[in-house]
């Protein structure tokens, strides 16, 4: 018994799950103008053991200008993606990813007692890059193309913790 329990080959050891990540991000947007959001992200590894990929969900609201006066005018937008790491040399300071997802986007307006509001789905297209620092914060970068009905291309900067 004890030959064939120190004949065993050794466990190896599982791969290292990636750690859920959550943060911060300030948003442009070509038909909104300034937005702030939330994301977080969740590695994929469980599902696709040998591919980096990752899901990306966000939500951003937007302060639109433009409008005229007397107006309210809300845009809102939940973001599910999926996007693959590429490989770089360890030594780079970047971690440039692209994929591409699925878009909600919400626009209300009121004035003078009447208000209409709107719900679109749309497909996002996306290529970014989180930055290598050292500490628990990771900067990123990204560009995202919305198709759909609201249309519009965005960019957005934050950081992740």
């Amino acid at each position: 018994m004890r030959q064939l329990i120190g004949s065993r080959a050794a466990a190896r050891p599982a791969a290292r799950a990636q750690r859920p990540s959550f943060g911060v991000q300030l948003d442009w947007g070509s038909d909104t103008d300034f937005g702030i959001g939330a994301r977080g992200v969740f590695g994929l590894q469980s599902l696709f053991a040998k591919t980096p990929l990752d899901a990306i969900v966000s939500f951003d609201y937007y302060f639109p200008s433009g409008a005229p006066s007397g107006t309210s005018v809300h845009f809102w937008e939940i973001n599910g993606n999926v996007a693959y790491r590429f490989t770089v040399p360890a030594r780079s300071s970047l971690r440039p990813y692209a994929g591409g997802g699925l878009n909600i986007a919400h626009a209300s307006a009121s004035a003078g007692g009447f208000s209409a509001s709107n719900t679109d789905v749309g497909l996002n297209l996306l290529a970014g890059t989180t930055f290598k620092v050292k500490g628990t914060l990771t900067p990123f970068a990204e560009f995202r193309g919305v198709v759909g009905n609201s249309n519009q291309v965005v960019l957005t900067g934050g950081v992740r913790f």
